[in-house]
């Protein structure tokens, strides 16, 4: 799947020489996007639609609001919330910069042991919230099997970067841009990436396709002014070349295929309980969310320093008057840390990746502990 461990989109990741993005598959964050057309355009253009998505704080992938309380996405996005619910730990999503709790989820039990042919996969899931979500807006589902040729509007935040050049890094902005679906088949609709010197009735203004970290985000379909869902953001097929080039075909699950499934879960009525994983937090789940502290900005100064991890130089500063502190890599954008204990902080795009200063000395820390999901890391004082 393109996108199931778009973690990419984190520095971390950079900062420790380790990719877990996929080429045929796998999730980061952002939009790629034609390289003849202003960045500004397709930032200005995902405005239209945020009050639609639901960030599903993996820190990957993304979802679509489509009830007072319920979101949609991909099953394989998904499927990292139910391991967390049987793990025993609870899950927060984030709409409109508010956490909000997630007390169900729902995808096909394929997931447990996902066929080889990715072309058979129902890789659509639903996420309910444990409370309606303030000022959001709620997409309609696209019911009929018209797509062919219609444009679409993807919205994303993942990784950045053009048709030239391909992924290019991560700076959590939001981005969005448009395609046109060429065809509608089975469960799947797909478009291509076309190059802006393409002769093709599919090239569009402000074409692109989604990047690592976009999996379960929406192609929206406009139709008077109402907008409606018409795909999930799964898998693309880079045609044995690279991520993100021109040529690339997306596939995107078809929410027409699928409209009744929605309705009867929604309803609590589903006649297809057996092909179902239905997944709820134990009574005895934890939040594992950190709680945030205050740190003076004379104590923040204390962690401005370099350090070295695989040769990798990570470099930590304070801005906005000493009051927040961020790192940063080279090539990389800057990533703001939050305090959450002594000498300890969380990355604020994603609170699961922990920092800890260790073995002070004369006022100055000689090591520094990342943990996050795979693993423990040690860097050294440069």
């Amino acid at each position: 799947m393109k996108k199931t461990n778009a973690i990419v989109s984190l520095l971390i990741l950079s900062l420790l020489l380790v990719s877990f993005s996929y080429t045929n598959s796998a999730e980061h964050d952002f939009m790629l996007t034609r390289h003849d057309k202003d960045d500004a355009k397709f930032l200005k253009l995902a405005e239209k639609f945020e009050k639609y998505i639901c960030h599903l704080n993996l820190p990957d992938c993304e979802g679509t609001i489509i009830a007072d309380q319920w979101a949609i996405s991909a099953a394989h996005c998904v499927e990292a919330i139910a391991n967390k619910f049987n793990n025993g730990r609870k899950h927060f999503v984030i709409i409109n910069d508010v956490e909000i709790e997630v007390d169900k989820v729902i995808m096909y039990k394929e997931w447990d042991n996902p066929p080889e042919d990715i072309s058979s996969l129902n890789d659509i899931a639903l996420l309910h919230l444990k409370t309606k979500p303030v000022d959001a807006m709620q997409a309609k589902l696209y019911v009929d099997e018209d797509e062919v040729d219609k444009l679409i509007y993807m919205v994303g935040k993942g990784d950045k970067g053009n048709g030239l050049i391909g992924v290019n890094g991560n700076d959590g902005k939001q981005r969005g841009s448009t395609n046109r679906i060429e065809t509608a088949t089975g469960n799947w609709l797909t478009w291509t990436f076309d190059h802006p010197n393409t002769q093709t009735k599919y090239l569009t203004e402000y074409e692109g396709i989604s990047g690592p970290g976009d999996s379960g985000g929406p192609a929206f379909i406009l139709k008077n002014d109402t907008v409606y869902l018409a795909g999930v953001s799964s898998w693309q097929d880079t045609k044995d070349g690279d991520e993100g080039l021109y040529g690339v075909v997306e596939n995107y699950t078809r929410v027409s295929q699928y409209i009744k499934w929605i309705h009867d879960e929604m309803a609590g009525n589903s006649t297809t309980s057996e092909a179902m994983l239905r997944v709820t937090p134990k009574p005895d789940a934890i939040d594992y969310r950190p709680k945030v502290i205050y740190v003076d900005p004379s104590t923040l100064k204390q962690y401005v320093s370099e350090y070295e991890v695989q040769g990798v130089v990570i470099k930590f500063y304070t801005q906005e008057n000493g009051t927040k502190l961020y790192f940063s890599v080279p090539e990389q954008p800057p990533y703001e840390l939050i305090p959450t204990g002594e000498h300890e902080f969380h990355l604020k795009q994603s609170l699961e990746y922990k920092i800890e200063f260790k073995n002070p000395e004369n006022g100055v820390f000689k090591e520094l502990i990342v943990t996050q999901p795979d693993g423990t890391y040690k860097a050294v004082l440069k």
